[in-house]
């Protein structure tokens, strides 16, 4: 009987078990970094995706369908349209039909016995008017400016984050930073939520309970309408804030390159020059991002401020009128949870302030290192190529101007102190009123 022979393999073959043993080994190492860099991710890199497809659907609830923060799949043409045509449907039905009914029925909702309370009342119609125009500002904005929103705001957003994602390799506080102020406005606008909801179910017990609580209802949606609009406005600067300190923590990374670069060769200067030219067009795409997005907002901006205006009035009035009545037995339901309500409102302004006060600190950073560039002499040709880079960057940012709301007033922290004055000075107006009926009693 023949014994079995074993076949030894050659070295071709030797070789190529090998490299797939080295490929092997390669694949999990790498897939094993992936693993790493995901479990490094933070909780909003992971889920992102999840909170703007929930504020996109919320935004269709109420006829925003403009409001896709990242687009992720292509809406079918059917289910557009429809959305779309609904949109118009609840627009037209919150601005003609529904005032319609209220206004006929106005001396039904300021009717009580209670005068602090009559106040109060008249205080928020006012808000709700204000509401009102505010709803018919952004409908007209969302039908005339619908594709300049998708692809002036929304795809060139998505354009900057791609960019950014390619080539940035620095530190991550930024991206921090506006992960938490994206956490903050979430919370917020949740629990203002949650107060008016409260309100609502207060209001249903009252007398005239069911006339005002479908106001109630009405001014929630209101609410709700232009709310969506100003939350993509919120998203738009927050990015434009990461954006610019992206930028500016590549530009120092250019400024220290420059620095070892002295003593150089000038080819290391070109390309230089050329990192710089890419950071000046970077800036002029981000700054042109948000001056579309200001100037097609900014309507819609200026009656959010004065609904702020109205709800400070209604939160001094309101603690007015726990300190008169010197027990918190006293007070009703109601104002409580409209204060409450109003203290939200505010720091919802103040918050969308602080992200434009930012904005413009940021670019104030962004001129001074620029001119410390100009600390370090540039001679030869591939250097005066550089200074004439950093000389166009640095006139492309000393001919920047802070946008104004509608030509009167710039969007920053002053106008929230502005708002706060003003609110004080009708509280004293109320004060006096309130004196006045408790005389005549």
């Amino acid at each position: 009987m023949q014994g079995a022979t074993h076949k030894r393999p050659s070295v071709p073959q030797q070789e190529a078990t090998g490299n797939r043993q080295q490929v092997a080994a390669f694949s999990a190492t790498a897939a094993g970094r992936v693993c790493a860099m995901c479990d490094r991710r933070s909780f909003w890199e992971r889920h992102e995706y999840k909170f703007y497809r929930y504020g996109h659907i919320y935004a269709n609830i109420y006829g925003q369908v403009i409001i896709d923060y990242v687009p992720q799949r292509q809406m079918r043409s059917t289910l557009k349209t429809l959305l779309i045509g609904y949109s118009h449907v609840l627009s037209l039905l919150l601005i003609v039909v529904l005032p319609c009914y209220f206004g006929y029925n106005y001396r039904a909702l300021t009717a009580t016995d209670d005068r602090r309370m009559q106040l109060v009342l008249y205080v928020s119609f006012s808000n709700t008017l204000i509401k009102y125009a505010t709803v018919i500002v952004t409908y007209m904005a969302n039908t005339f400016h619908f594709r300049a929103i998708n692809h002036g705001c929304t795809l060139q957003r998505a354009r900057l984050e791609a960019a950014f994602a390619a080539s940035y390799r620095g530190p991550s506080w930024p991206k921090r930073s506006f992960e938490l102020f994206m956490y903050f406005k979430f919370v917020l606008i949740n629990i203002m939520m949650i107060a008016q909801v409260c309100g609502i179910f207060a209001l249903a017990g009252a007398a005239n309970g069911q006339l005002r609580t479908q106001f109630a209802i009405y001014s929630f949606v209101l609410w709700n309408y232009t709310e969506n609009m100003a939350d993509y406005f919120y998203y738009i600067n927050s990015s434009v804030l990461k954006y610019l300190r992206l930028l500016h923590l590549q530009l120092c990374a250019a400024l220290g390159q420059l620095r070892r670069l002295q003593s150089q060769p000038l080819n290391h200067c070109g390309r230089l020059s050329h990192r710089i030219a890419r950071l000046r067009a970077c800036f002029g795409d981000i700054h042109a991002l948000y001056v579309s997005s200001f100037r097609m907002h900014q309507f819609q901006l200026l009656g959010l401020m004065l609904t702020t205006l109205i709800n400070n009035l209604t939160n001094f009035f309101t603690i007015f009128n726990m300190l008169a009545t010197h027990s918190l037995a006293n007070v009703p339901y109601p104002i409580v949870v409209s204060g409450l309500y109003a203290l939200g409102f505010y720091v919802d302004t103040y918050i969308v302030t602080l992200v434009n006060e930012h904005i413009k600190v940021e670019q104030a950073r962004l001129a001074l290192t620029v001119r410390q560039f100009c600390d370090y002499p540039t001679p030869g040709t591939p250097r005066r190529r550089l200074s004439r880079e950093l000389e166009q960057f640095s006139l492309q940012l000393l001919q920047y101007r802070q946008p104004m709301l509608c030509g009167l007033l710039h969007l920053d922290r002053r106008l929230i102190f502005i708002i706060s004055v003003t609110a004080f000075s009708y509280f004293i107006t109320l004060v006096q009123f309130d004196i006045y009926l408790r005389s005549t009693n």
